[in-house]
């Protein structure tokens, strides 16, 4: 089969064997200018996305990332402790919660890369990962390199591996992504890609209980209180399991030798556990009207 410039890797439904496909790319028109979070200083950078990073629903998405007021935010706790989190999970040095915008990509939890607030769009896979519903994997970026976006930056750091899942909104926008990062090439499991996506789905969930519970301090700090006391002990559960696996192996509590693959299906059982906590505390909590 023809391969695009730049095919990510898709695991097979079954989890047997991962075959390439072709990306699935949305060109259109480039010139939108997104309504900025107050606060957030947009500084238009130098590289502009060409046309085949820019999704054919642009306008909708960036007016619902703009819905988020994330943009240029303070470091959360919750969104540093899962990109922490994510990076041991998959023993990577690196781990994003990127956000993207009209020409960069802003990253609101960043481990491993020190210093770096955001990037032009044109060169992060990040951008990439936003144009499909699903993971984007690039397993050896010296042997599969991604023609869409500009090179300098994956370069000059080193980086050969990336994984990426969208950030989807509800309202089926993907306004980001949250990725692992390696210096080396890797493959990457299809227990691996379960998981990414669950976590993704945890950075989702609290983006969506902060929209919703920006509000009155009345009605803030509870909410807060509630998720602060509720998720770190599952975090930490977790983060248990990432220095198992660090490992290669674990045994159980049975004294069973267990292998990587186990330690990351209950990675994922107590991901989900996470999302249903979260779930449940937005439905405590009405709906804020979406600015058109």
């Amino acid at each position: 089969m023809s391969m695009s410039p730049c095919a990510p890797i898709q695991h097979s439904p079954t989890g047997s064997h991962p075959q390439k496909i072709r990306q699935n790319l949305f060109p259109t028109l480039y010139g939108l200018a997104y309504e900025a979070t107050p606060g957030f200083t947009h500084t238009p950078l130098m590289h502009l996305p060409q046309q085949s990073l820019i999704p054919s629903n642009e306008e909708d998405r960036l007016l619902a990332l703009s819905r988020y007021q994330i943009l240029g935010t303070t470091p959360e706790r919750l969104f540093d402790d899962l990109a922490a989190l994510t990076a041991k999970l998959f023993n990577t040095p690196i781990a994003l919660v990127s956000l993207v915008t009209d020409d960069s990509v802003w990253f609101k939890a960043n481990f491993g890369l020190p210093d770096a607030e955001r990037i032009a769009r044109a060169e992060s896979l990040c951008s990439v990962a936003i144009l499909r519903n699903e993971a984007t994997i690039f397993e050896d970026l010296t042997q599969q390199p991604c023609a869409l976006v500009e090179p300098q930056v994956l370069q000059a750091l080193e980086l050969q591996f990336y994984a990426g899942y969208p950030l989807h909104t509800p309202d089926g926008f993907n306004i980001g992504a949250l990725c692992v990062i390696d210096r080396e090439p890797r493959t990457f499991l299809p227990d691996e890609e379960a998981l990414l996506q669950h976590l993704a789905t945890t950075v989702l969930l609290l983006l969506e209980l902060r929209r919703t519970s920006s509000g009155p301090a009345e009605v803030v700090g509870p909410a807060w209180e509630k998720i602060y006391t509720a998720i770190p002990p599952l975090i930490h559960s977790l983060t248990l399991l990432a220095e198992i696996g660090s490992t290669g192996t674990a045994v159980d509590v049975h004294g069973t030798l267990v292998g990587t693959t186990a330690i990351h299906h209950e990675a994922g059982q107590l991901t989900v556990l996470i999302n249903r906590t979260i779930s449940a505390l937005l439905a405590e909590y009405p709906a804020r009207p979406s600015a058109s």
